[in-house]
């Protein structure tokens, strides 16, 4: 499925529609004729079959806003752990304008280091659906220099322990980001899915109308609902991938201010 990530959307909404309207049309076409010789009574046949489909309808129509609000969920969850981080890395920067030379160059520099090497390395892996590694050896490093500086009077220690703090908490915003390519639907609930669409949609092949474009056009009508919200829930699927995406723009900010002091 990685593939998806690579296209523009424009072409996977074409593919993910495309497929559903054709399996359905397909089907249709298909399974008409035999449908037409073992129905007896059209409208009995038409009256539970709509009884099938509605049933079918609610219940997929459940599970997959279930699955489509937790993903949208755990996209906003991962944006928000971005800005979050990205804050955390701005507030540090200033705190580190308090502490003495050569102390406070090395601590700014590395810094900035840090939400550089986030930007240009870390997010391309992000893209390829790989964990960054990175900037692990920058936060190192300067954890390194950090934790060793002794403060040399009061002032300067309440402001070295807060910035430990806030240091702690960078390190843990930057932990949930590295998780984030994991949060995604595992396999076997997209299988559901996508059998939940394609039963709904077969489910539709045995109502018996006249003319047969009706009953295509309202089959295709279905099926691009259905298309639709696929490609929706696997656009979000993954929101380091694709074009719908979490982006590194809050860590961009972040260093134009850096560099802007």
């Amino acid at each position: 499925m990685d593939w998806i990530y690579e296209v523009p959307n424009w072409l996977f909404f074409l593919v993910c529609v495309g497929t559903t309207i054709a399996f359905a049309l397909l089907g249709l076409l298909l399974s008409r004729s035999w449908v037409e010789r073992h129905a007896r009574a059209y409208a009995e046949q038409n009256e539970l079959v709509s009884y099938y489909l509605g049933a079918a309808g609610v219940i997929y129509g459940i599970a997959l806003g279930l699955v489509a609000a937790g993903v949208w969920a755990n996209f906003q969850a991962l944006s928000a752990q971005v800005d979050e981080e990205a804050a955390i890395t701005g507030a540090l920067y200033q705190d580190m304008s308090a502490y003495p030379l050569p102390e406070r160059q090395v601590f700014q520099h590395d810094l900035r280091v840090y939400v550089q090497t986030v930007i240009e390395q870390d997010w391309p892996k992000h893209r390829a659906g790989l964990v960054p590694q990175a900037s692990s050896d920058t936060i190192r490093l300067l954890k390194g220099y950090f934790f060793a500086f002794t403060p040399p009077n009061r002032r300067l220690s309440l402001i070295h322990e807060q910035a430990i703090e806030q240091f702690n908490d960078l390190s843990k915003a930057r932990r949930l980001r590295l998780r984030g390519n994991e949060a995604n639907l595992p396999p076997v609930l997209w299988w559901v899915i996508i059998l939940g669409a394609a039963l709904n949609l077969m489910i539709t092949w045995f109502f018996v109308t006249r003319p047969v474009v009706y009953h295509a056009l309202m089959t295709a009508m279905l099926a691009l609902l259905l298309g639709s919200l696929l490609f929706l829930t696997a656009a979000m699927d993954n929101p380091f991938r694709g074009q719908f995406s979490v982006g590194p723009d809050a860590f961009q900010a972040v260093l134009s201010q850096m560099r802007g002091n």
